[in-house]
């Protein structure tokens, strides 16, 4: 149950917001020195396992660094604290193989005793990481999570050698490496975390263990310099931390600021102030989905039918003002493996189709009337009220049910919803197909809200486990995605997108679906300014 809530909760909040990306694509031969000066709104806290905003991921990335990484444009797994890893053919055992070079932040080496701490530390019954359901698969992890206490490691996790942490899996799990890149992910020391005062607390002044440290904090800023053994361009970052992403913006737009993510009511004077080419797509997803568990959507007719009355273009445009993207599919854009238009027809708005539809269906029969569940804000109202004319127009009657945010936690995990809002992915999401794939559609995961249960699809995403040729799994990936839409579990509406200015003078830096950047690949140019 803690696992679905806290899912729930990124998944809802996420789906509704933006935050800051952008790309500084400009060529030029990379030169050495100056401060890159970002804004970011102000973090709760700095500890990695705890990030749950994007502000807050993007810094971890910043500090430390996991097991693994991500290529910055097209997010292949990269080393990390791992300069390599092997698995065994069924991909249940694995080896990380630590780079002798990994340093935390202020020269200690990392070590395999390191990587279990961290690791142990998130997966812990009661540690409130956002990311811990991500470790479920590692054996032991239930016993370690019994409220008993009796269990006092993770036993899937071993160091059986000075440079090796081995894991053992319950299921096959080809993704690992990726999993494990996730930025809540990086590295910490025992004996950093948990230094009693005067040590400054460790989610406000963390010693980390990736490119840049915490030279100096105020309450305004953050003064970021590079780490032992680091070589980054720039020869330090400072992070102005703002109240908000109005704020932020504002001080880019007096020259204060090289990055700046942009609030929501600035995205269309700040296209045409500075140009799209900060403007680019985030892991996070927006539906509305089916309780097939209720006989009243036994049949896929109608729910084609619901989806042709929809108009989600009206949506994205109407409601959002363009400040999210219309989604055709299940995997987000930016994210490998995804696919253009997997959705076809029956995204497609066309009130005649529905009513052929709904007439196939039921013939003379009355259609039902379906509820439509939401959490109650003015956008998400907004939204469900489109929802209803439109469904109104092809003759399905309908009644909207708000539920007050915390009570609509609660109600969908309970299974009482009808047509529902959901989301998926943000700062929990890693980037694979399967990451979107098999907790919302593969039978019997918890986080399979919707009750969905086929099979055929099942198949296609557990072979993809225990495949380790990244390009078949892909293909697998492709043709459940397409195979679960042609069911229609799920109304797909729309993914968020990121918005972010940059100065002119910033080169090499770019934000990745995940949402975030590696500093030390930014460089500056002499000149300064905003674009």
């Amino acid at each position: 149950m803690r696992r679905i809530t806290l899912l729930l909760v990124a998944a809802l909040v996420l789906a509704a917001c933006t935050h800051g990306g952008g790309s500084s694509a400009k060529g030029g031969k990379p030169r050495r020195g100056g401060i890159l000066r970002i804004g970011l709104e102000r973090p709760h806290s700095l500890d990695p396992a705890q990030a749950r905003t994007p502000a807050e991921v993007l810094l971890a990335a910043q500090l430390f660094e996991p097991l693994t990484t991500y290529d910055p444009t097209s997010l292949a797994v990269r080393p990390g604290v791992a300069a390599r890893w092997q698995a065994s053919p069924d991909q249940r055992h694995w080896d990380f193989f630590l780079d002798p070079a990994a340093r935390f932040a202020l020269g200690g080496q990392i070590t395999p005793a390191d990587v279990k701490y961290t690791l142990e530390r998130i997966a812990r019954r009661g540690s409130t990481s956002s990311v811990f359901f991500l470790l479920e698969p590692i054996s032991g992890y239930q016993a370690f999570n019994d409220p008993k206490g009796i269990v006092t490691e993770l036993t899937g996790i071993t160091t059986p050698s000075p440079e090796v942490v081995h894991f053992d899996l319950d299921q096959p799990l080809s993704t690992l490496p990726a999993v494990l890149g996730n930025p809540a992910f990086g590295i910490v020391a025992q004996k950093i975390v948990e230094a009693p005062p005067p040590a400054p607390q460790f989610a406000e002044q963390p010693v980390g263990s990736g490119p840049f440290r915490i030279r100096s904090r105020s309450n305004s800023v953050l003064h970021l310099v590079p780490s032992t053994g680091a070589r980054p361009y720039v020869a330090g970052v400072d992070v102005r931390l703002e109240s908000d992403d109005a704020a932020a913006y504002a001080d880019f737009n007096r020259g204060r600021l090289d990055w700046s993510p942009v609030p929501l009511e600035r995205v269309e004077e700040a296209a045409e102030r500075h140009g799209r080419g900060g403007f680019r797509p985030y892991a996070a997803l927006g539906f509305y989905g089916f309780n097939l568990k209720n006989p009243k959507f036994a049949d896929v007719r109608f729910r084609q039918a619901i989806m042709a009355a929809i108009d989600r273009d009206a949506i994205v445009n109407g409601i959002y003002n363009g400040t999210v993207t219309l989604a055709n599919g299940l995997v987000p854009r930016g994210i490998p493996g995804a696919q253009a238009d997997p959705c076809g027809v029956n995204c497609h708005h066309d009130l005649a189709r529905a009513k052929a539809l709904l007439h196939d269906a039921f013939g003379a029969q009355p259609v039902p009337q379906i509820e439509i569940d939401f959490d109650q804000d003015t956008t998400q109202e907004s939204i469900a009220k489109a929802m209803q004319a439109n469904l109104k127009d092809v003759g399905i009657p309908s009644e909207l049910r708000p539920h007050p945010y915390t009570d609509y936690l609660s109600f969908a995990i309970r299974g009482e919803q009808e047509l529902f809002r959901l989301g998926w992915g943000g700062v929990t999401a890693y980037p694979t197909a399967d990451a979107f794939l098999s907790p919302l559609f593969l039978s019997g995961k918890r986080d399979n809200l919707t009750q969905f249960s086929v099979p055929g699809i099942d198949q296609l995403l557990t072979a993809g486990h225990g495949d380790p040729d990244d390009a078949k799994r892909v293909v697998d990936d492709q043709q459940a995605e397409r195979a679960i839409l042609d069911q229609v579990p799920v109304i797909p509406l729309f993914q968020v997108e990121t918005h972010s200015v940059l100065s002119s003078r910033l080169r090499g830096l770019v934000v990745n679906a995940v949402g975030t950047f590696d500093a030390s690949r930014a460089w500056l140019t002499s000149g300064s300014g905003v674009k």
